[in-house]
């Protein structure tokens, strides 16, 4: 009886698969459209992070670092709204020999993750140097971006649904075919699952690349010149012989 079951479940599976498929000669086409902007707004994420052989001694230092961060903070212009600290985390340090294994407790980490929405730029190098210069403050990130990205990526759209249906209508008339209408359309990136999910997105992996995050590690803190803005869209036409 176990087989069986198994057996419909298949069968349902690859026809339910299977209906997913037009039935209908069609083409595929993605459009791609990309802009630059500059920025004018940054989210920086870094983390406080002490440690001492007495857990009080290490959050007692946690707690006066972080006063001493949303200070500074403030002094640079970022209200205490755009300041968003994470839940606290206590981890046990222990000393281990040769083969890892667990010997005594040597002192206690004490961490917590901040987030800080810069809205003045002008502000941003002075900001992540008193940063970079306060004790306990590790693993500075820095990700730019643009206020007005919605009405870009409205543009975008447009122009990237002009070029795919542009690379179809070639397509169309180098085979000796019609370009009927759009069958459907979404922007995932790839065709595996295309027939399964429809609609838009914002597509940020290029955005990503091109925000040039700033390491802590990077003590010569600047501003990118621009940002890049991307989105892309796949589109199913039918084609009519």
């Amino acid at each position: 009886m176990k087989y069986i079951w198994l057996l419909v479940l298949s069968v349902f599976s690859v026809s339910t698969f299977a209906s997913s498929i037009p039935d209908f000669p069609f083409v595929t086409v993605t459009g791609e459209s990309v802009r630059k902007v500059e920025p004018d707004n940054a989210k920086l994420s870094f983390y406080i992070i002490t440690f001492d052989k007495e857990a009080a001694n290490a959050k007692l230092t946690l707690d006066k670092t972080a006063k001493e961060v949303v200070k500074l903070l403030k002094a640079n212009d970022v209200q205490e709204k755009d300041i968003i600290s994470f839940e606290l985390n206590k981890r046990v340090k222990r000393a281990r020999d040769k083969s890892y294994n667990e010997l005594g407790i040597l002192g206690y980490d004490f961490i917590q993750r901040f987030e800080v929405t810069l809205h003045n730029l002008k502000k941003y190098s002075e900001l992540t140097n008193a940063l970079l210069a306060t004790n306990y403050v590790e693993n500075i990130t820095s990700q730019f971006d643009f206020s007005k990205r919605d009405l870009v990526e409205v543009e975008l759209i447009k122009e990237a649904a002009a070029k795919a249906k542009q690379k179809a209508k070639h397509m169309a008339s180098g085979l000796g075919v019609r370009l009927g209408s759009v069958f459907a359309f979404n922007d995932s990136g790839s065709y595996a699952s295309f027939f399964a999910t429809f609609g838009l997105s914002t597509d940020r992996s290029g955005y990503l690349a091109k925000a040039m995050r700033s390491e802590a590690e990077n003590s010569n803190a600047f501003i990118p010149q621009y940002i890049e803005v991307s989105k892309s869209i796949n589109v199913v036409y039918k084609i009519q012989n």
